[in-house]
């Protein structure tokens, strides 16, 4: 390593693991600097004092403060597993954001050359007020919680000497659906939007006993606040964009309009979770075919049948009439999509002309690493990459192709003699030859 020009060096110190990186500082002179640059480029703090008292100390060493790059804040050690999921489950504890970590965050503008920072909730939430379909109003993190972290967050964002020169990289993971309006609509927040290049985000909703599609923040955060508030502002300077959802399919239901949505700088797009069943959804990204040069579908599947009640009608295909009522209370709509990955990907090949890297397939969901690692995303054919909706189904009413291959049956549109049979897409071979082509074409540019 040490025959290597110190620019390689440099490289190849940025893969080593702290602890590694803290035995390296004491090899020789030589790896002294070096490793230490590679050492405080990250700052991660925890909720506790004794953490809080490390990033002070950096913050206030001249010396260390320079080399810091990006500051990570998590609000809780395990931020992603669900502690209790059943009724019968101990409570949380409510927390208080502790008043050292508060200060943290108020204090990151305060570093010299910081270009990202990220913000890490705990997946569990809950809206301020009961819902019938909760399973435990009770949890850790309250909407009261993450409030005051998120003005605190804000606040430190914008007390950087420097703006010009400062943070343009933003990630926030599980940010709740249900986030008050004084976030958004405060200076902080209009401040620290207007000159981000990328944005990060991971959005979780509450888990309800019927699905967490039909609860009012769920909707309201991808339906109004995604594209209102997280998305059109930053039109003119956005140059990667990554939006995921932690719990729930999103894009057809809750339903999320990118129409009008235009970033003329885009290079890299990363989508988890999003649902497609319009060509209009296919056109969105092929309209920022002129520099877009990433794109990652993680777990984004194309519906091919939806039986809908008129709530899901209303926002996706309005002019769609009812079925016979067979019994039905309510009436139910039935819509046959026709898009398939093998007329998709080609319209990728011929429309994304400066594509160098593309992926498909479905990230560490299990352990909810996905988010993290949606770089990795190795492109694949899976049986997730088709899906149906069918409202009143418990306890979802999204039927993954993966877990109905058995089958491959879906009953819509009545009971018995009435219900119309639908098959899941039999086109491996045609998606295969599709994304090979793709792969084939981006590999070679």
């Amino acid at each position: 390593m040490f025959e290597l020009p110190i620019e390689l060096q440099c490289y190849c110190v940025q893969f080593v693991d702290p602890g590694s990186l803290k035995s390296l500082r004491f090899v020789n002179r030589a790896t002294l600097p070096i490793a230490t640059e590679a050492l405080f480029r990250t700052v991660v703090v925890q909720s506790s004092n004794e953490s809080v008292a490390k990033f002070t100390h950096i913050l206030g060493s001249p010396k260390l403060n320079l080399l810091v790059r990006r500051v990570i804040f998590n609000t809780d050690e395990d931020p992603d597993p669900y502690p209790h999921l059943y009724r019968d489950s101990p409570p949380n504890e409510e927390k208080e954001p502790l008043e050292s970590f508060l200060n943290a965050l108020c204090d990151v503008g305060k570093f010299s050359n910081p270009k990202e920072v990220e913000l890490k909730f705990t997946r569990e939430c809950a809206a301020p007020e009961p819902t019938p379909f909760s399973y435990s109003m009770e949890v850790a993190e309250t909407v009261s919680f993450r409030t005051d972290v998120l003005e605190a967050f804000l606040e430190g964002l914008n007390q950087s000497e420097k703006p010009a020169l400062g943070v343009d990289s933003l990630t926030i993971k599980n940010l709740q659906d249900w986030t008050i309006d004084e976030i958004y609509e405060s200076d902080s927040f209009q401040v620290m939007r207007s000159r981000l290049k990328k944005l990060a985000l991971q959005i979780t909703t509450e888990n309800a006993s019927q699905g967490s599609v039909d609860l009012d923040g769920c909707h309201r955060g991808f339906t109004d606040d995604l594209p209102g508030h997280g998305l059109r502002p930053l039109q003119p300077k956005l140059t990667h964009l990554t939006l995921y959802s932690a719990n729930c399919y999103w894009g057809i239901y809750p339903f999320c309009d990118l129409r009008g949505i235009f970033f003329p700088n885009l290079k890299s797009l990363v989508l988890g979770n999003f649902t497609i069943a319009h060509d209009w959804q296919v056109g969105w990204i092929l309209s920022h075919g002129s520099t877009l040069e990433e794109l990652v579908l993680d777990n984004c599947p194309i519906i091919t049948v939806l039986q809908m009640e008129e709530e899901h009608k209303l926002v996706n295909f309005p002019l769609l009439v009812p079925l016979p009522q067979a019994g039905l209370l309510r009436p139910r709509y039935l819509k046959h999509v026709d898009l398939r990955w093998y007329h998709v990907l080609p319209r990728f090949q011929s429309g994304l002309p400066k594509l160098g890297h593309f992926a498909m397939g479905k990230g560490n969901w299990g352990e909810q690493e996905m988010f993290e690692e949606r770089y990795e995303l190795v492109p694949e054919i899976l049986n997730t990459r088709y899906c149906m909706f069918r409202c009143g189904i418990e306890p979802s009413p999204w039927c993954e192709g993966e877990k109905s291959k058995a089958k491959k049956m879906f009953f819509v549109g009545g009971f018995g003699s009435e219900a119309t049979v639908v098959e899941f897409p039999d086109c491996l071979v045609e998606d295969v030859d599709a994304l090979c082509n793709l792969l084939e074409e981006v590999e070679g540019r």
